[in-house]
């Protein structure tokens, strides 16, 4: 069900990461047979957490047959993605503009207001788009640089694709034939694979939680900061930790996306929209609701910010979280920056 796709993604994908040509067959290796499964793991673990563990059920058994299940998980992997996509792009607003390195014209901070507090499918692509167009117009290079090129017109044309098929309170279309759900199977996993290999890119990059920074110091040396960081890149929640000794440190308690990961200097904190609660201890029954899991951010509402779990799929109260409210102090920080007014209006 899934080998055309995963083929076509892996094989862009080995693109930015040569070390994953090893696994492409070639024309003289007629008599090997290509172990999708392979294939398919190696998708998922080179694409950040949200969107591997998407994939992960999209490649699942249960997903093989062409019924309402299959419909709504490729409805669900993409929409992962670009609320993903989104976070990347706004967390370096952020930090553009808290440089003085942007302008923003005003309609675009009118609509970010309430756009951005609660979050929907066309949301996130107004997100990609509008904030791609803020850097092109301020000449600002992507984070992520091959945005820049790849982020254009055609790429948004295919996430205007998926605008359309949810109501106006973000619900999937429910009203479909045993026909129209097997065709929009086929169509959305072309759409679905042309918007993986447009972001294959991000195997050159990896997504991690600082869980702690230790401090090495001897006499007459100049310090050393010694990061464990646990890498979110995984097919399975099992996430690997890594010990990176390094001069400089990095954001502390907190989910970054890396340009280097054994030299971690180029980064982008995606704290408070992206949150790792496993490091989280439960010392008291106001805890006990907390789940243990990767939760991306979905409204903020009356002082209290509201997540998803990317494993955990019933609703959860984070508010009771020992950093719960230095995630509200942050996003209050990230919004009034954004949002800041007294910019000139660009042409």
């Amino acid at each position: 069900m899934n080998e055309e796709l995963i083929q076509a993604v892996f094989k862009k994908m080995s693109e930015y990461k040569p070390a994953l040509q090893k696994y492409l067959i070639t024309e003289e290796d007629d008599d090997d047979v290509l172990d999708f499964r392979i294939l398919g793991d190696l998708v998922i673990k080179n694409f950040p957490w949200p969107i591997g563990v998407e994939l992960r059920r999209l490649f699942s058994g249960s997903m093989r047959q062409l019924d309402r299940g299959r419909l709504d998980q490729l409805f669900k992997t993409i929409e992962r993605t670009v609320q993903f996509i989104s976070f990347v792009l706004v967390a370096q607003l952020w930090e553009e503009r808290m440089k003085n390195n942007i302008e923003l014209p005003e309609d675009f901070i009118s609509q970010f207001e309430s756009r951005f507090s609660v979050l929907t499918l066309g949301n996130y692509t107004w997100l990609i788009r509008s904030v791609c167009k803020v850097f092109a117009q301020n000449d600002t290079d992507h984070f992520i640089i091959e945005k820049k090129e790849i982020f254009n017109k055609k790429f948004f044309e295919l996430l205007d694709f998926w605008v359309p098929e949810r109501n106006e309170i973000g619900h999937y279309q429910i009203n479909l034939t045993q026909e129209e759900i097997e065709k929009r199977c086929i169509e959305y996993e072309e759409k679905l694979k042309a918007i993986l290999i447009a972001i294959s890119f991000l195997a050159r990059y990896k997504l991690v939680t600082v869980r702690q920074i230790n401090v090495m110091k001897q006499k007459h040396k100049s310090a050393k900061f010694n990061h464990y960081f646990d890498l979110l890149n995984s097919s399975d929640s099992d996430f690997k930790a890594t010990e990176v000794k390094i001069d400089l440190f990095v954001d502390s308690n907190a989910v970054l996306i890396l340009k280097d990961f054994k030299s971690p200097s180029e980064f982008l904190n995606l704290s408070p929209l992206i949150i790792d609660t496993r490091t989280e201890i439960i010392d008291n029954k106001d805890k006990f609701s907390i789940k243990k899991d990767i939760f991306m951010y979905t409204k903020y509402q009356n002082d209290k910010i509201f997540y998803v779990g990317t494993e955990v799929t019933g609703k959860c109260d984070l508010s009771s979280l020992s950093s719960y409210p230095d995630l509200i102090l942050q996003f209050n920080e990230m919004m009034s920056t954004i949002l800041q007014t007294g910019v000139k209006e660009l042409a």
